[in-house]
């Protein structure tokens, strides 16, 4: 039956108002709040990961946040990239920057590329890369938080970054080092074995997380979003670790719950209408259409041109 374009516009709206009750019951942003779309090492499924490249053009995009990982160099300067070493197998603690691929970016470079494109609301959402597994450690935790502290304080970044890690001792060390940073916690169930896990820093972390998180004074918790880790809802296989009843008991100690990677549009869809706070992605391009068809608010984009390596104010040597 043709019910007009007036009808079909009340459908719409009905519908709408029916997810916005929903995300509220759960404690969730309302449809007007910008949801957290966070680019994953930039955008990796779509461009070369944690270089100037994808942050540039997630930022053209539109993006509220930047996810990025980094690692101490010989010198101390900080330097994002994934993986503690390079192709060759060489640490890049133990390397000086000229050593290191020229797409590999200094942090400070980011925070350049964000204030040349005048993208004030971008947030950074940094992991620290320390391995409470490697014996062999080649920088402490104090230290690794004391550089990336002072690189975010020089270019004002403190007020618009967090910091997530899987290891709480690298956050509990963040608080110390400065208060006003945002830490999040990083966790899938791998992370929460042993007896004690090592990645506890000494903490009482029992099967209630969420709860200690938030003893602890985390802003929030970045919870894998289920296993096999590539694949998703419609999976048969499919076991969520983020679900309903971590969202509800994370809103009810003041924790944000922001996923991570999501790539495929029904996980997206799930997880948004689950009310989680922001979902880390790969493929920010799909996430932006999962959040048009659910009526949420998209992040602001900020084009600009020319090279994007080629960012004002910090040298790449």
């Amino acid at each position: 039956m043709d019910r007009g374009v007036g009808g079909a516009h009340a459908d719409a709206e009905a519908q709408a108002t029916g997810r916005e009750d929903e995300v509220r019951r759960r404690g969730g942003l309302p449809l007007h709040v910008t949801f957290d779309l966070q680019a994953h090492r930039g955008g990796a499924g779509l461009w070369p990961e944690n270089t100037l490249e994808a942050f540039g053009r997630s930022l053209a995009l539109g993006v509220s946040t930047l996810e990025l990982d980094v690692h101490l160099t010989a010198e101390d300067d900080v330097v994002v990239a994934h993986d503690a070493a390079l192709a060759d197998a060489r640490l890049i603690r133990r390397l000086t920057r000229p050593d290191l691929p020229p797409t590999m970016p200094l942090l400070r470079q980011v925070a350049a590329l964000l204030r040349e494109r005048g993208a004030d609301p971008v947030r950074i959402n940094l992991e620290i890369k320390y391995d409470a597994l490697d014996a062999a450690q080649l920088t402490t935790r104090e230290a690794f938080v004391a550089k990336v502290v002072e690189a975010l304080d020089i270019d004002g970044m403190v007020g618009r970054t967090s910091i997530q890690c899987f290891d709480w001792g690298v956050l509990t060390r963040v608080a110390d080092a400065e208060p006003a940073l945002e830490r999040n916690l990083l966790v899938s169930p791998k992370y929460l074995k042993g007896t004690p896990s090592p990645w506890f820093d000494g903490l009482a972390v029992d099967t209630h997380f969420v709860r200690t998180a938030a003893a602890e004074g985390f802003t929030a918790i970045s919870p894998i979003h289920g296993s096999p880790f590539a694949a998703g809802v419609e999976d048969p296989s499919y076991k969520p670790f983020a679900t309903a009843a971590l969202v509800d008991e994370a809103h009810g100690v003041g924790l944000r719950v922001i996923p991570y990677v999501v790539d495929d549009e029904p996980t997206m869809r799930h997880l948004v209408r689950l009310g989680v706070d922001g979902l880390i992605t790969n493929h920010p391009e799909r996430l932006r259409q999962v959040l048009s068809s659910e009526g949420r608010a998209l992040p602001e984009s900020f084009p600009g041109g020319g090279n994007p390596d080629a960012v004002p104010g910090v040298s790449s040597a």
